[in-house]
């Protein structure tokens, strides 16, 4: 069974199962109102919107061939009864008292019970028989090779012959899914330079045992349902947390540039009468899964600050900079028109700091897993600027990599929250910036 046909047949049955249950409830109890009433009807999309966020936010909507039932069975009572938890709560606030609505709650609450055997019915027993067909792989290796029952693999690479063009025709013709690394332990470098490849691609990537402790130290990974290969995780949000946060960046960055506009129309105004040239900087950046947008910024140093010199990062009291970047970049005023790339979706309001193409290309050459930091949206703020500098030579790009990957790999809401409130900390107090 194709994946999108199983999650249509999954929404669409719990989407009517749910309907059901709202108005065989209010049939059954004594409310005296018809259920075409229009409070019949829009009670029922709200508790329909819940239970599908609910749903989508325990990760219940996964390929059949990516979970063990079980697993699947307490989340989902896991769900159900953190849904009833909100539903109560939300006819708390609105004066509604579910358990003595004429016998609506008790009968919905008994009806409840039905999900559970339509989901064991639909992803337990249907599901086992449909399963989707194998999952095709290409597989890099050295040492001895080992069986995949649970994978139709396509063809097998010598990780000592790897070169980015090799696979690429494989990958195009073959419609594989994943990439499998199998090894005996050694060949390092060859093993990060497969991830990295791979990493800002549709493609999944699977560990074999012996690289368990190595990628235990640089990613964030999977079981994977009867294998003993591990997934890596490069973007660990659900598909709904990642929705959500879109929605908190548009509200956010639509809110500060209300706000702001009064102060950035100033701070136009005071670069054009400070210094020639444009008032805002643009520049190129490369964004997420290597994608090139263009950059806004408020012009802080002079104009043609590279012309003679190439791309090179600022420095120390950099003499290029104005009397106006000056004051601008301590506060980070000069970051305010982002939130126009934060608008446009090219970024995101908390993320890695996106960088130059000239610089990407340097030190992906140089540092392993550089462009890991590719598998996100790149932010206006990060947790490598909350606790570093700005870049100022290889080194100093080496150690915010590891503020990066360690945000790449527990990224969530809640920390996105936390690198928000210590960078209006670290701007008030004037930190990490020249």
């Amino acid at each position: 069974m194709l994946r999108r046909t199983e999650l249509y047949i999954t929404l669409l049955g719990d989407t009517a199962l749910f309907s059901a249950i709202f108005f065989i409830s209010w049939k059954a109890s004594e409310i005296n109102v018809s259920m075409q009433n229009w409070h019949a009807l829009t009670g029922n999309l709200i508790i329909l919107f819940i239970w599908l966020f609910l749903f989508q936010s325990f990760d219940l909507y996964r390929s059949r061939g990516h979970v063990q039932i079980m697993n699947e069975m307490v989340r989902l009572i896991r769900g159900l009864f953190f849904g009833l938890v909100i539903i109560f709560g939300i006819g708390f606030l609105v004066d509604i008292d579910f358990i003595k609505a004429n016998g609506f709650f008790p009968s919905y609450l008994v009806l409840l019970s039905s999900v559970i055997v339509w989901r064991f019915f639909w992803r337990g027993i249907v599901g086992e028989l449909f399963k989707p067909p194998r999952e095709k792989v290409l597989i890099f290796q050295n040492g001895d090779a080992i069986e995949h029952p649970e994978f139709s693999v396509v063809k097998k690479i010598q990780l000592s012959k790897f070169n980015p063009k090799i696979p690429a025709e494989i990958l195009k013709t073959d419609g594989i899914q994943g990439i499998v690394i199998e090894s005996n332990g050694h060949s390092t470098k060859s093993i990060f330079k497969i991830i990295s490849e791979f990493a800002d691609t549709q493609y999944e990537i699977f560990i074999a045992p012996k690289l368990y402790s190595l990628v235990y130290n640089y990613f964030l990974v999977q079981n994977v349902p009867e294998s003993s290969l591990l997934k890596i995780v490069f973007h660990p949000l659900s598909t709904w947390d990642r929705f959500l946060k879109r929605l908190i960046d548009i509200f956010i960055s639509t809110l500060v540039l209300i706000v702001m506009f009064p102060s950035m129309a100033l701070t136009a105004l005071l670069i054009k009468l400070d210094s020639h040239g444009p008032v805002l900087y643009r520049q190129k950046r490369l964004g997420f899964r290597g994608k090139e947008f263009t950059l806004y910024k408020f012009r802080s140093m002079v104009s043609d600050a590279e012309k003679h010199t190439g791309p090179v990062w600022a420095r120390k009291n950099d003499i290029r900079i104005t009397r106006v970047g000056r004051y601008m970049r301590p506060l980070r005023i000069d970051e305010l028109p982002q939130l126009i790339n934060v608008l446009k979706g090219d970024m995101s309001f908390v993320g890695p700091r996106p960088e130059r193409p000239a610089f990407v290309e340097k030190l992906r050459r140089v540092i392993p897993l550089y462009t890991l930091r590719l598998n996100v949206h790149p932010g206006i703020t990060g947790l490598a600027q909350v606790r570093h500098r700005y870049d100022t030579s290889v080194e100093s790009v080496k150690h915010k990599l590891r503020y990066d990957l360690h945000y790449i790999n527990n990224m969530s809401l809640r920390m996105d929250l936390k690198i928000l409130f210590k960078t209006i900390l670290t701007v008030l107090k004037q930190e990490g910036a020249h």
